[in-house]
């Protein structure tokens, strides 16, 4: 992010998602974990799969890490990005996030508009396709109640 919005309570890397046995990372989004990043991890405690890890760079709430990876450079850079309680990002994330469920929202309208217009048009079936291909992107951030 281009912006600071960062208040240094160091809870994003005291508090850290992962499932380790599928090597995820829900840190910002749903991404595949790095052996850069695992190796700063210190598991902390598991719920299901997902273990919450500290960060061993993490010094008085502040980094400490003078070689940090991509993942920690550039967080929050998705809307799904995980976010702790009162994180300064969280405005932010918020309305990248409605703009994302705004987006599929107007898909599905005109998915339904183009349906109505495929007993007259099979080109209309390719645009329906293109947009679920989009809305299917997001499926696993629960796009489908959107």
């Amino acid at each position: 992010m281009n912006e600071n919005f960062c208040i240094k309570c160091g809870k994003c890397c005291n508090n850290i998602p992962v499932d380790l046995s599928s090597r995820m990372l829900f840190f910002d989004g749903i991404q595949t974990l790095t052996a850069d990043f695992e190796q700063m991890l210190i598991p902390k405690s598991k719920t299901n799969n997902i273990t919450f890890c500290s960060c061993k760079y993490l010094d008085n709430n502040i980094c400490t890490n003078p070689n940090k990876p991509e993942e920690c450079r550039i967080y929050p850079s998705s809307p799904f990005a995980y976010l702790p309680e009162d994180c300064g990002y969280y405005g932010l994330i918020f309305s990248k996030l409605e703009a994302v469920k705004q987006h599929i929202r107007k898909l599905k309208e005109e998915i339904i508009h183009y349906q109505a217009l495929l007993k007259s048009d099979k080109t209309v079936q390719r645009i329906i396709d293109r947009h679920q291909v989009v809305i299917n992107k997001y499926k696993i951030y629960g796009s489908e109640n959107w």
